[in-house]
């Protein structure tokens, strides 16, 4: 058994490396003309790890990735590849409004997420089949980072009356995204302009940080942005949109940074990190995960899920087909 945690410890931390800068403190992220500001950034984060019990019995932990809030209740957003031991028994499954443990007292291998100083358990309860979030594999082309969707819906457990901060979801057009064809062939094209763009989460045996770059590359089908480390634009154009020419492309997004927000200059939620190699960092959009597991209409009687801004429109969780 030991045996075997172990590599479920090491499977799930794997990922590789991009591009980038990292910023540790308050300060350097007012530096770099960020207008939202790092203690909120990090209330609306969560740092997601693994216990599992040694050859003594003792539990040991193994931290895993990041996560984010998207509502005051607890829900919120993470790579599946960052949960999928939990989701083994599920992986044939595409299940909406659901409650997966993943943090049974009595397995040998349990997550947990912290937030505010706090540790919470917590369940999936949104999730796409494994075929569809990461088609079984560790390591991905550019080509199926986009293709694959690589998200989950997650809720922490937590008393009835606690609040938790949050990022708030913008209106978007729905059906940009079509779940009919969800890998759908695409070509990449530069991203004008180029947004610049803050990655919050937990690098490996660090305390929260947070990186930041340019997303230079874009999906023609709306479902995702690299940071990539290609020249993409001309020195003119960058001078009249007050970008360097000398500026670095690509990200640096490290081992357990994966599920982590990305957004933008002036707070706004741009989507999920999901993958990152030597010179490029694969951001899924937050309209891509909102398509798939929220609906602007609910059964009688359901509470919405969350709220969009500024209109306040209700958006609930997608129920499992029964069919």
């Amino acid at each position: 058994m030991q045996v075997v945690i172990c590599f479920i410890v090491l499977w799930l931390s794997l990922s590789s490396s991009a591009l980038g800068s990292y910023l540790t403190h308050p300060d350097q992220l007012s530096a770099v003309g960020a207008k939202f500001a790092w203690d909120d950034t990090q209330a609306k984060t969560l740092k997601i790890f693994l216990e599992y019990k040694d050859t003594e019995g003792n539990w040991q932990r193994a931290n895993l990735g990041s996560g984010f809030l998207i509502s005051s209740d607890g829900l919120f957003v993470t790579a599946y590849h960052v949960m999928k031991y939990c989701l083994q028994a599920q992986k044939q499954l595409s299940l909406f409004s659901a409650s997966i443990d993943c943090s049974q007292s009595h397995s040998p291998v349990r997550y947990k997420a912290l937030n505010g100083g706090q540790e919470f358990d917590i369940q999936i309860v949104s999730h796409l089949k494994e075929a569809d979030s990461t088609n079984g594999k560790d390591f991905h082309t550019p080509d199926e980072i986009i293709k694959n969707r690589d998200f989950v819906i997650g809720k922490v457990k937590a008393k009835s009356d606690a609040r938790f901060s949050h990022w708030e979801l913008k209106e978007y057009e729905e059906g940009t995204i079509s779940l009919a064809n969800p890998r759908a062939d695409f070509e990449l094209k530069p991203l004008f302009p180029p947004k610049r763009v803050f990655i919050a989460g937990y690098p490996r045996n660090r305390e929260f940080e947070i990186a930041y770059g340019f997303l230079n590359l874009q999906d023609e089908n709306h479902r995702g942005y690299f940071a990539a480390n290609y020249k993409v634009y001309r020195t003119g154009y960058l001078l009249r949109e007050g970008i360097s020419p000398k500026t670095a492309w690509g990200m640096h997004v490290e081992n357990h940074m994966s599920g982590g927000a990305v957004i933008d200059d002036s707070g706004n939620l741009v989507g999920i990190v999901v993958n990152g190699n030597k010179s490029t960092a694969g951001i899924l959009s937050i309209e891509n995960l909102m398509e798939n597991f929220f609906s602007r209409v609910g059964k009688p009687g359901a509470a919405p899920a969350l709220f969009l801004s500024p209109k306040k429109t209700p958006l609930y969780l997608r129920e499992t087909p029964t069919d």
